[in-house]
């Protein structure tokens, strides 16, 4: 059984098209999957029908970026896409992205970076973001390469940085349980402080992202061990984007049993609240 629950398609900032992902995911022999994508819910519907062509079984989810003193993300899975109050949260996450990009294109100005909303629409698909500025100031000849657009200009450091009018934790939590889903925090390890994990368990987190690659294995032992002892869910995932630069697609994740056992409990909560 290979589950991969952390994959992200050009509705976001990945590569490839969720009809290419659910493909991809066959290919690589995938049983679950879970489209995760930043902010949306928008390629959902096309990941649905094709997987079900596939005969994989996917979970709806997305990633919303909030923010506990600093930014942290949380999945939701099992969302009600279809709900309209769901989709109108979803829609105000889209429209201060947008906001944000302009933002940026304003700072990057100041370097003598000329790249429009026009353009940067015109050259990307999905929900925009930064992965795409970088990618036109790459293609303009501003940088090399993705890691000095970041790195130099639009990095969480950089002075062309903005940030995002975001949701707090709590209510990114309570509207994935009110759209009937399961909120999980988006690799732990990578957090600021270790202490945020305790301050939002306390919060009504549902579950932790396990496995990650950027997790070593004593994260890996550590957040195990947290889950078994306060009764969380435990999932994980590649967090694939569809580039090189990043995470490879679909490594198989270790203890995929575990997240088996998570998934199932997960879908039998979900079939009890829905019914």
């Amino acid at each position: 059984m290979k589950i991969d629950l952390h994959v992200h398609t050009t509705a976001s900032d990945g590569l490839l098209s969720p009809k290419a992902i659910v493909a991809k995911a066959k290919e690589n022999k995938i049983d679950i999957l879970a489209i995760a994508d930043h902010d949306t819910i928008d390629g959902i519907p096309e990941a649905m029908n094709a997987a079900n062509e596939k005969g994989i079984r996917l979970i709806p989810a997305l990633e919303i970026s909030a923010k506990h003193e600093k930014q942290i993300h949380i999945l939701g899975y099992y969302v009600d896409y279809k709900d309209l109050k769901f989709q109108s949260f979803v829609n105000k996450l889209k429209n201060s992205r947008e906001d944000r990009n302009q933002k940026m294109l304003k700072k990057l100005e100041n370097f003598g970076f000329e790249i429009t909303m026009d353009e940067l629409k015109a050259s990307a698909e999905g929900n925009i973001g930064r992965p795409h500025i970088a990618d036109l100031m790459i293609k303009k000849g501003y940088v090399s390469t993705f890691a000095e657009a970041f790195e130099k200009y639009i990095g969480d450091n950089g002075p062309a940085y903005v940030h995002k009018p975001e949701f707090s934790v709590q209510e990114a939590i309570q509207v994935i349980h009110e759209a009937d889903g399961f909120a999980i925090i988006a690799h732990p390890g990578d957090l600021a402080n270790p202490a945020y994990v305790d301050d939002i368990i306390k919060m009504g987190i549902d579950g932790l992202e396990v496995w990650h690659p950027d997790h070593n294995l004593s994260q890996i032992a550590y957040f195990t061990d947290l889950c078994k002892n306060l009764g969380l869910y435990m999932t994980g995932g590649s967090d694939f984007h569809g580039d090189n630069e990043r995470y490879n697609l679909f490594e198989e994740v270790p203890a995929s049993e575990v997240i088996l056992e998570s998934v199932n409990k997960l879908w039998r909560e979900y079939k009890c609240r829905i019914n």
